[in-house]
Formats: structure tokens, sequence, C-alpha cells
């Protein structure tokens, strides 16, 4: 991994405008993972046990814009519950539509370092935006020299992002560990297994806030909690104050996950993130929503 850049690194989380992304990562099954490069250190996903019980108001959450909307139409009292947690943050790649409430974070959505730069270079950063987001992924809108090298990429677009006065969030794909012939290609490790040791969580020393990809295992709580662990861990040892948050779907990849499945894998992560990430290929889907009142029915419950 490259050494740590002169970089300063705002560690203030602070609110102001942006736009949307959707990280739709090409992910496998993990067997074993790890806690840093060369240990393997398997976790049971019965860690979770004696878990703090998951509220909307208890953790941040980061939406999609049209999902974020969605949701406010359908649902205002979910929404007023997730404006009264400490941090709610709506990503989109474009103004327009209702304006968000005042509490809302909103954040832009970038794909790589050159179209940051370009942005900027083109006058084109939202009115407003403190916070910009790099959706690094092994698709063609991501230059080939980005997904080739990722962290020396991520490190870029923080310096690029901080040198004009913006705040990074980083959420690196887990398959640009299959990009052929590149830094972080290692083809006896499983995807997770590449990711952990590559380094990616690490990156979180250049960013206030780094986002684990996590939602194509969620299913798989072992898996699940095997990668959020050991990542967050990661990325917390390179930058203590970071804000850590793991992806969850009720659309991972395209598929259909019940939000049952998808209120454990919240439950089997909770220790170890700040938030969650909700990432979805279909932005009506009301199994989000679902998701959502489940949460809100277990929290009134227990607190009854």
């Amino acid at each position: 991994m490259p050494g740590a850049s002169v970089l300063r690194v705002n560690t203030t989380f602070r609110r102001r405008r942006p736009p949307r992304l959707r990280a739709v990562a090409v992910l496998t099954g993990v067997a074993a993972l790890l806690i840093a490069p060369g240990t393997w250190s398997p976790v049971s996903a019965s860690t979770n046990a004696g878990s703090p019980q998951i509220s909307l108001s208890s953790f941040r959450w980061i939406f999609h814009k049209e999902d974020f909307n969605h949701i406010r139409a359908k649902n205002p009292a979910l929404i007023q519950q997730i404006l009264a947690g400490p941090g709610t943050y709506v990503l989109e790649r474009r103004k327009g539509g209702p304006p968000l409430p005042p509490r809302v974070v909103p954040v832009q959505i970038f794909y790589s370092q050159y179209g940051l730069q370009k942005t900027i270079d083109k006058n084109r950063i939202m009115p407003g935006v403190e916070l910009v987001s790099d959706d690094l992924e092994s698709w063609t809108i991501t230059p080939r020299e980005e997904r080739h090298d990722p962290i020396t990429a991520m490190q870029s677009f923080a310096q690029t992002a901080h040198d004009n006065g913006l705040r990074p969030i980083l959420v690196p794909g887990r398959d640009l560990m299959r990009v052929p012939n590149a830094v972080c290609t290692q083809p006896h490790y499983t995807i997770s297994q590449a990711y952990l040791t590559c380094g990616l969580p690490a990156a979180a020393q250049y960013a206030p806030v780094f986002v684990i990809q996590a939602a194509a295992v969620e299913t798989d709580l072992t898996a699940l909690t095997q990668l959020v662990q050991q990542g967050a861990q990661q990325a917390r040892a390179a930058n203590p104050k970071v804000q850590v948050y793991a992806t969850l779907s009720v659309s991972p990849n395209g598929a259909t996950v019940g939000y049952g499945a998808v209120v454990k894998a919240a439950q089997a992560i909770a220790p170890y993130v700040d938030g969650f990430s909700m990432n979805n290929v279909r932005p009506s889907d009301p199994r989000m929503i679902g998701f959502l009142q489940a949460l809100s029915q277990a929290s009134s419950s227990s607190s009854s």
C-alpha cells in the first residue's frame, strides 16, 4: 500500500448539498477473511450476540436521492425518525426534484478522480456541496489506470477534494479485486480476502468517511460479519476518527432479498459500523420501506 501523503484530512462531517450513486459490485462468497494482510481470522456470525438495539434514529444513514424521496412520499414518519438520528446523507448526481429537508446532508457522486477534477475545472460542483463520494468500480466509467491501482486513485481523489475545500467519501467496489493484472489482483484469494489483503479499507486514512460494499454477501451472515468487522478494524486503524458504513440492499446485484433477511444482516454488523448505506436497483421497491418499518417497529416495541 502506498505511504501516507501529506494530506489535510478534516474529519468533521458537516452538512451541505450533493448527488446520487449506485454501487453495484460483482461480489463472490467469502470463506476466510483477514484482520491484517497475512493473518487469517475467521469470525463467527454469532459474535453479534448482545449487539446494540437498532433503531432508525440510533444510526447514520446514506440514501440515494430517488430512494429517499420515495420513502418520504410513501411514509414520512419513517423519514422523521431517520432525521432524528446523528446524520442523514443523500447521494445525487445533479440538482432537481423536491428540496431536501434542512437536516439532510447532500453528497455529490463521482466515479473517479478524473471525473471530480473535470467537474471542478468546469465549475460544476453543485452549489453548497461540501461532500463528494468516490464510487470507484470495475466499470468503464472509471478510467483504466484508476481501476488498475485503486488505492492510489482514492488517495488522489481525496487530495483533489481537500485541495478544493471538499471532504471525500470513499466507496470502493470489491470487483476491483478482479481487474486483470492490476495492483490488487490476487487470483488465489476470494474477492473479500483480496480486498482486505490489498488494504482498501486502510484508504480511510485519506477521508472522514469510508463505505464497505457488503450487500452482495449480506445473506451469508458469517461472511458478512467477517468482512465488515475486519474491514472496519482496518479502516479505524488507519484513521481512528473515520465514520464507517456498510451497504445493505433488498436488491443486491439485482437479486430479490426479503426485508427480514436485511434486518438480520443489519443486526449482525451493527456493532462494527456507524451507519448503513442503502443501495437498491429499484428505487420504488417497497421492500426497502419494509426493512425500515421493521426497525421502527422493533425500536417501538423495545421502548414500550
